[in-house]
């Protein structure tokens, strides 16, 4: 075997084993797949209500049900995000001028940082590309593709 093979294999099996990043799925995800995973990605915004939904309507689809999978996942993260932030924005509110600035400045910072990753998201999958966050990607690959 070539030195080309053997690397391509090491890296399918190490895409496999629980990393994160691209993958290119095994089958090819029709247009109709590609475009209820980007939905469950955009739906992302509004929390879990979007990507359940299109769990419940199209989760017969692996593409489609990885893809949900990971944004409800998301939502779970960023709603326990918001908690933890509301807490140490509230605390920072007592500090005079120095708080509120800080405040004014990573509040929509944070929110564009999400609202980035959610249309990156959502164009890997109009790609046809799995796009497996850390922590969150493999376990839903895993409940979506070895199931």
């Amino acid at each position: 075997m070539s030195d080309n093979t053997l690397n391509a294999e090491a890296a399918g099996r190490a895409a496999m084993a629980g990393a994160w990043g691209a993958v290119l799925p095994a089958e090819a995800p029709t247009a109709d797949e590609k475009l209820w995973g980007m939905l469950a990605n955009v739906l992302g915004l509004v929390f879990l209500i979007g990507p359940v939904a299109v769990l419940l309507l199209k989760g017969n689809s692996k593409f489609v049900k990885f893809n949900a999978l990971q944004m409800i996942c998301w939502s779970v993260v960023g709603i326990a995000v918001s908690v933890v932030l509301g807490v140490c924005f509230t605390v920072l509110a007592a500090v005079p001028f120095v708080g509120l600035l800080v405040i004014r400045i990573l509040s929509p910072l944070i929110s564009l940082c999400f609202l980035g990753l959610l249309v990156f998201l959502a164009l890997k999958a109009n790609q046809g590309i799995l796009f497996r966050l850390p922590f969150i990607g493999p376990f839903a690959y895993g409940k979506s593709y070895e199931s």
